[in-house]
């Protein structure tokens, strides 16, 4: 229980912590992308400012001026006379048609006044402010358009434009970084945890060590004088001499001190099932022969009881299953004992085995009085009993604890669910 428990908590914490890191790197993304945009966009008016500071003053060497720009940044220019006529237009094409562009620019530029208010002559050179356009296929553009005075003589009408890199592009650029932090920050947070958690479950650790260690102790102690006590138990019933009141009470000393070695035995049991002590003998079993077998060992314990025994086997062959014969029989025993137990007279307990897809399903049916809801949460657990008021003294509370250890041990599952018309099924799937 202990290490479920751990387990549970290591994965909450671990997805908790990493939720919050997840959340904070991808804040840190967003805004490195954001960071991303701002630094091209001051890139590219600051280029753009540059190049017309150089075409300003050495308008003669235009064209190669704005082929550097061209090859280095990938830039885009437009150049016009006053006329409207192209003096300059750069020969490569972006994926958005470049005159739906162009004709953007012109329409977000008509509201802005390029040209100084003073400057009647129109030879200023003036640069207007930034915008950010969407071509046909959603891709996104920076724009600056511009008046250029040439050597204080010639006027040019010029528009710019850079294309702006994508969030698939900027993410390719930053994402090996990122999930790489991530990644590093898993690592550390599952070292981290696994060592807190083992720090706090350490003293819970030792003491449940303590106790299971106690209890193994305890019961092979308690192994030889309960031994001696029965078989001196057995020699005082043997002696014809007693009157009936001492042959009353020695039957009475027999009668509890064999609960008290069935209680020895379910605790030597756990104890070797918590040492990790417990060997397999693995065998074929052949299931029928085994079903019989549990029939015939509680036929008269049910006839003495007034419970209708039923074994339902299958017409067809069963599968072959190759495990522990004894173990398998010893959980199938716990859960007849329990039936039995919580069983009425003239009640009925069914026992019967059928395939499922690559399991085999082995199942006792009782027709009792059931189990709550509440204790169907509880009753794997060591010392759990339904009874409350603990009336019955032959329930220590281990049978069905015991049987989940065992099928853990036989890499199987159980199954508990309620039987139409009130009782309890008790399945192992193997």
């Amino acid at each position: 229980m202990l290490n479920s428990l751990y387990k549970k908590l290591y994965i909450l914490f671990t997805v908790s912590v990493m939720l919050i890191i997840t959340f904070v790197i991808s804040f840190a993304v967003a805004s490195a992308v954001s960071t991303d945009r701002t630094n091209e966009s001051t890139m590219f008016q600051r280029m753009t400012t540059l190049l017309i500071y150089q075409l300003e003053n050495t308008p003669s060497d235009m064209e190669n001026t704005i082929r550097s720009y061209e090859e280095k940044y990938h830039l885009y220019a437009v150049i016009e006379n006053t006329e409207g006529q192209e003096i300059y237009q750069s020969d490569f094409d972006f994926p958005a048609q470049t005159d739906i562009l162009l004709e953007d620019i012109s329409e977000q530029n008509s509201q802005q006044q390029i040209v100084p208010e003073g400057e009647e002559d129109g030879t200023v050179t003036s640069q207007g402010g930034i915008y950010e356009i969407t071509g046909t296929e959603q891709n996104c553009y920076y724009a600056i358009p511009a008046s250029i005075a040439a050597a204080g003589q010639y006027e040019y009408q010029a528009a710019f434009i850079y294309p702006v890199s994508d969030l698939k592009t900027i993410l390719v650029r930053l994402l090996p970084r990122y999930s790489a932090a991530w990644m590093l920050a898993l690592a550390g947070v599952l070292v981290i945890m696994r060592f807190l958690l083992r720090k706090a479950f350490m003293p819970t650790e030792r003491i449940l060590k303590s106790q299971k260690d106690f209890v193994a102790t305890a019961s092979h102690e308690l192994k030889s004088p309960l031994a001696v006590m029965i078989a001196n138990t057995d020699s005082i019933l043997d002696n014809r001499s007693l009157d009936e009141t001492a042959k009353q009470a020695a039957g009475t000393i027999e009668s509890e001190c064999m609960r008290l070695s069935r209680l020895v035995k379910d605790m030597l049991i756990l104890a070797s099932s918590d040492a990790k002590a417990w060997t397999l003998h693995k065998s074929e079993v052949e299931i029928d022969t085994l079903l019989i077998t549990l029939y015939e060992t509680y036929e008269q314990t049910c006839l003495k009881n007034g419970i209708e025994l039923k074994l339902e086997l299958s017409e067809d062959t069963y599968p072959a299953l190759t495990t522990d014969k004894d173990r398998l029989f010893q959980i199938l025993c716990i859960f007849m004992d329990n039936a039995i137990q919580h069983s009425e007279n003239n009640s009925l307990i069914e026992i019967k085995a059928a395939p499922r897809g690559k399991q085999i399903s082995f199942s006792i049916t009782d027709h009792g009085q059931g189990i709550s809801a509440e204790d169907k949460k509880y009753i794997f657990d060591r010392f759990y009993s339904g009874d409350k008021s603990h009336t019955n003294k032959a329930n220590f509370g281990l049978g069905l604890s015991i049987a989940e250890e065992l099928t853990k041990m036989l890499k199987g599952r159980i199954q508990v669910s309620d039987t139409p018309g009130g009782g309890a099924t008790f399945t192992i799937l193997l």
